[in-house]
């Protein structure tokens, strides 16, 4: 996989990939972040998915993007940088969150540069929605969203005790489920917002949208409306 094509891929499907991508349960922030208001910034905010439930849960946010067409979605204080290059002064921050970015900038320099930026006694907040493959169907629907490409460089339901380097001690795992509405439809559009589907041909594009709209109508009827489950990962790492 070309790496950097695919994380750059998603600025021209910023509107689709806003609309249609999965929230983010307020449990999970509540359990990695506590109800006492922090300064925040949200790393990787693509349009702001994330950003916007913070603020909401009464935080200070800033969200940094480094893809101008993804951050103009965003509004507030949201600022043009990268995991290597936060552009905010050391030891500012409460909190670092990750919302199914992390896999895009795993490893150094990032690890030293969210630690630069945190206080001590700071976290780092990783965050990904996971579909629940113990659905038969979503399962199935994870072959043709995943099978073309293989796992991201890291497996996000598993990172080791020592994912996040040396300057963050052992983290703590909290598992949130939850379930999302959708239409077969909806599943087409959820695939046009992926990165695979953005890089890939005209043909590559139509197989995608063919193979999905055949395994969902094998279990749903062209109007139903039914749930996706997901299983949300957050990782809580303290700096040391």
């Amino acid at each position: 996989m070309d790496f950097a094509k695919h994380a750059s891929s998603f600025g021209p499907a910023a509107e689709l990939y806003d609309r249609i991508r999965p929230r983010y349960p307020r449990e999970a922030l509540l359990w990695a972040l506590g109800e006492r208001p922090r300064t925040i910034v949200d790393l990787g905010a693509g349009t702001g998915i994330l950003t916007r439930l913070l603020l909401e849960l009464g935080h200070r946010v800033i969200a940094v993007e480094p893809d101008d067409e993804m951050r103009r979605q965003i509004g507030g204080d949201a600022r043009s940088g990268s995991a290597s290059s936060i552009p905010v002064e050391d030891a500012a921050l409460d909190a670092v969150t990750a919302g199914q970015a992390y896999h895009w900038f795993a490893g150094e320099p990032a690890h030293t540069e969210i630690a630069r930026v945190l206080r001590p006694g700071g976290f780092f907040v990783p965050i990904w929605n996971v579909r629940d493959e113990s659905v038969p169907w979503v399962a199935e629907l994870s072959e043709v969203f995943d099978g073309s490409k293989g796992r991201d460089v890291i497996d996000e339901r598993l990172l080791p005790a020592d994912q996040f380097g040396p300057a963050f001690g052992p983290y703590e795992l909290g598992l949130f489920r939850w379930s999302a509405p959708h239409t077969i439809d909806s599943l087409v559009e959820l695939i046009r917002s992926r990165s695979y589907y953005l890089v890939a041909d005209a043909a590559g594009r139509a197989d995608l949208e063919r193979r999905v709209r055949e395994l969902a109508g094998r279990t749903f009827a062209e109007d139903q409306s039914f749930e996706m489950p997901y299983i949300t990962y957050t990782y809580r790492a303290p700096k040391l």
